[in-house]
């Protein structure tokens, strides 16, 4: 293979005017014989951290810290970021401690071992050389993901890997080799000794995977959701309606997680939208339903997600999807203009995604009803299109003009002034715009009886 590429190109030419060894390892190498474009560049080296920075320092190139006592040092060539890593020879997790114990030095042969799948345990070298000693190239065109070493032993060193590996099959779409899949399942316990945050960066990326549905299978079916995510166990086998549904819960989600677009916050929506269906089962006449699911589910959503370490904003966002996202389903042509602009202003800014989860949630209907929901759900957007400018026309009068009209200081009399004329022309008992703003004042004199 040739090493292409002004910045893999530059980083051979300083370690090999150094007269010191370079290897471009990991993804970058996977990715390069996938014929894909790396985002990532990762290389590896016998030398030390400080002896790194000399030789850059002696380039002119500014080193930057990214993990100094694990090996690892930054730098910027060509506008590109790039890091270099020390050999390593062991890196373990104690349960004790989110920072690993790394053993420096060594060989290629050894760094490469201690990778996570051996298709990530490839090295190139700067005549283009490459280094396979655990046959990835072979598990790259079989599309199989199994550690370079006894998958316990690998496991047992980084629990993170466990998920890493439904990652990979997320978004590479390739399958887990079955010794490996049988040893996520005896380690899945493992889970419990990782740091949120890195939990947090692993599910973010398997949800936006276009393999997401089996990563998401394999990841209940391991057991190992039992551990970081439990509130998805009882999803499944867990039956519902059958005028809507032909799915159970669990089907159901997965279905609506592959048809939601692939963006963290409305994948994380979809994936807890009906988290709360186990404990709002009830039967009457016959019939399963599952009422006001939706508001205990963004309940359990925000435990789940704060668990995990998620912004405050993004928690805020997820749950709110989550609590409405019932609310396009009820729509219905009889709807008044109130109606909709009212729907309208509650969803807010969050009116987009709130119509992409219940267009996704309905696409997992029975076939027979996806029609007429879909038709419902594209008329209520055409009228929704239709008020773009309510936001606009809601208040055609401004707190200013009350406080003058008024002769009343800033407080909340100005605002419920406000919200009433807002209502006078939601429910049509008010014009939209009126050159007399009088009409509105006096409107709202009579309604809170102001005079």
């Amino acid at each position: 293979m040739q090493i292409e590429g002004v910045v893999l190109k530059k980083i051979c030419e300083i370690f090999s005017k150094n007269a010191a060894p370079i290897y471009l390892v990991g993804g970058s190498v996977r990715d390069m014989l996938m014929g894909k474009e790396s985002d990532d560049l990762d290389f590896a080296t016998p030398l030390s951290p400080e002896q790194m920075k000399k030789i850059f320092r002696e380039e002119g190139i500014r080193v930057y810290p990214v993990g100094i006592e694990f090996g690892t040092i930054g730098v910027i060539v060509e506008g590109k970021e790039v890091h270099i890593t020390t050999f390593r020879r062991k890196e373990k997790y104690s349960p004790k401690s989110r920072k690993p114990q790394v053993e420096l030095g060594g060989s290629i042969e050894e760094d490469l071992s201690r990778r996570d799948f051996t298709v990530n345990a490839m090295a190139l070298t700067p005549q283009g050389e490459l280094i396979d000693p655990f046959n990835g190239r072979e598990d790259l065109k079989k599309k199989i993901l199994r550690p370079p070493i006894d998958p316990d032993a690998s496991f047992s060193d980084d629990p993170l890997r466990m998920l890493r590996a439904f990652r990979f099959q997320s978004r590479l779409g390739f399958e887990i080799e079955e010794n490996t899949l049988s040893s996520i399942g005896r380690n899945s316990f493992r889970m419990l000794f990782l740091s949120p945050e890195r939990i947090q960066v692993e599910m973010d990326k398997i949800l936006t995977g276009e393999f997401v549905r089996k990563a998401l299978e394999g990841i209940v079916e391991s057991r190992l959701a039992s551990f970081f995510l439990h509130e998805l166990v009882p999803l499944k086998g867990l039956h519902q309606s059958t005028e809507f549904h032909h799915k159970d819960v669990w089907k159901h989600t997965l279905r609506v997680v592959e048809n939601v677009v692939p963006e963290p916050r409305l994948r994380w929506a979809a994936l807890l939208h009906d988290i709360a269906k186990p404990y709002t089962r009830s039967i009457e006449n016959k019939e399963i339903h599952f009422y006001r699911h939706e508001e205990l589910g963004a309940k359990i959503a925000y435990y789940v997600l704060t668990r995990l370490r998620y912004p405050k904003e993004f928690i805020k966002k997820v749950c709110f999807l989550i609590a409405h996202h019932m609310r396009p389903a009820f729509y219905a042509s009889n709807w008044t203009d109130s109606a909709v602009r009212r729907f309208m202003r509650d969803m807010g800014e969050n009116l987009a995604d709130v119509i992409t989860l219940a267009r996704a949630d309905i696409t997992s209907y029975r076939p027979e009803r996806v029609k007429k929901r879909i038709e419902l759900l594209e008329e209520l957007e055409k009228r929704i299109e239709e008020f773009q400018s309510f936001k606009e026309v809601t208040y055609p009068v401004d707190g200013k003009e009350i406080m003058e009209r008024f002769n009343i200081a800033p407080g909340p009399l100005v605002g419920k002034i406000k919200e009433c004329i807002r209502e006078g022309v939601e429910k049509g008992e008010l014009p939209v715009e009126s050159p007399d703003k009088e009409v509105y004042f006096r409107y709202a004199e009579n309604k809170l009886r102001l005079i």
